[in-house]
């Protein structure tokens, strides 16, 4: 069914890296999703309300959130393909991302409610109607589910869609139908009522969905750094140039459906390079742009080829921030030639004594390396690891 949908509806689908090929697949999606689950919903609340399963009600509300799930994802989406605008220039991307949040809220609430229900049926235990009906039914929700997960995994890693892989959950939503199944089996073999229990289970389930979902979403909301490929994707179009000696300090904004922006420096060796550096820095915006939609700021360092003073420079700095942290070293440092001046750039890891006295310790720092070379202009930045604490 999935595939047919996608070459009816979806033109260029194998063009995964395009944003609007990524929108068309998760507006279909969703909407896929959203006809599922509405039907399982009202399938499941027809037979737990015959059978008087309060596992059943449960599972069918479990169902209903995922359509609501759903439905904020396609609004998301929606909003998300507005494209640019005069205060939004890279995009409206992040509302799939902030309805996947307030869907995740939503869940949240409908699992304490249906726990509420649970506890109920645990207090004051009925007797289920377990029929071959309740059974069948309860038997296609879960090659529903099955079937929705294998689509909705494979697209939503395709097209690297938070509210996607979200969806694609389903492997939980099988076992919990699959333990109400149990229990009504259970309870016709044994006379055991454990209904209420298992809708206590189901319960419990939704309430970690949706509280998994919205760690996920608010990861990227925060500003979570993109996948591994993608930084290795951006930094091979860079270094294929000779005249790139080295990249630092990229920075990659996620804006959603797969657009982003860029800054790193390129680093180049030698008063020679200049000229050669600054042209590959405009050949990389533009491939940039080109073949992954990226909207790139690109700075061009030439770096100071001096052991001697970024030996005194290393000294001096690490002289300087021991006294507030025993443990604390220069994990890295760049001496830049700018202008008039040299900027000296330097990596400072220690535990976190040196965070609560930042500005006091950069100050010192700068002094320190100062005193090598007044040229100097200095950019310290503190890391936070894992280091033996000092004194």
């Amino acid at each position: 069914m999935i595939s047919f949908l996608i070459r009816r509806w979806i033109k260029d689908s194998e063009n995964t890296d395009s944003p609007a090929v990524q929108e068309a697949y998760a507006k279909l999606c969703s909407g896929v999703g959203i006809f599922f689950n509405l039907l399982l919903f009202g399938v499941k609340l027809f037979s737990g309300l015959v059978s008087g399963s309060t596992a059943i009600v449960a599972d069918g509300f479990n169902n209903l959130s995922d359509a609501v799930s759903s439905i904020a994802s396609f609004i998301g989406f929606c909003l998300a393909g507005v494209g640019a605008g005069e205060n939004h220039r890279f995009g409206h991307g992040r509302y799939e991302w902030l309805m996947g949040f307030l869907s995740s809220i939503a869940v949240i609430m409908v699992g304490g409610a249906l726990a509420k229900k649970s506890l109920s049926a645990i207090h004051i235990p009925q007797s289920v109607s377990c029929g071959a009906v309740t059974a069948a039914v309860l038997t296609c929700s879960v090659l529903v589910k099955l079937y929705m997960y294998r689509y909705n995994k494979k697209i939503g890693t395709a097209i690297d869609s938070a509210s996607m892989k979200a969806a694609a959950d389903c492997i939980g939503d099988m076992a919990a139908t699959l333990a109400i199944l149990f229990s009504l089996i259970a309870e016709r073999l044994t006379g055991w009522y454990i209904d209420g229990w298992c809708g206590l289970l189901v319960s419990f389930f939704i309430i970690f969905s949706g509280s998994k979902a919205m760690v996920e979403v608010a990861g990227r909301l925060m500003g979570q750094f993109p996948d591994k490929s993608l930084e290795n994707k951006i930094i091979s179009c860079a270094a294929c140039y000779p005249a790139v000696y080295g990249i630092n300090d990229l920075l990659i904004h996620d804006y959603g459906l797969g657009r982003y922006a860029v800054s790193m420096h390129i680093e180049g060796r030698g008063d020679d390079s200049c000229f050669d550096l600054n042209a590959a820095a405009q050949e990389i915006s533009y491939r940039l742009f080109a073949n992954m939609d990226c909207d790139a700021t690109i700075q061009t360092d030439l770096l100071v080829e001096d052991p001697a003073a970024a030996e005194a420079v290393t000294a001096e700095a690490e002289r300087a921030v021991k006294v507030f942290d025993a443990s604390a070293q220069v994990k890295e440092l760049r001496i830049v030639r700018s202008g008039l001046h040299t900027n000296v750039v330097l990596t400072i890891a220690g535990s976190r004594r040196l965070q609560k006295q930042e500005n006091a310790v950069k100050l010192a720092v700068g002094r320190a390396v100062c005193s090598v070379d007044t040229t100097y202009q200095v950019i310290p930045k503190l890391v936070i690891t894992g280091l033996r604490r000092g004194r």
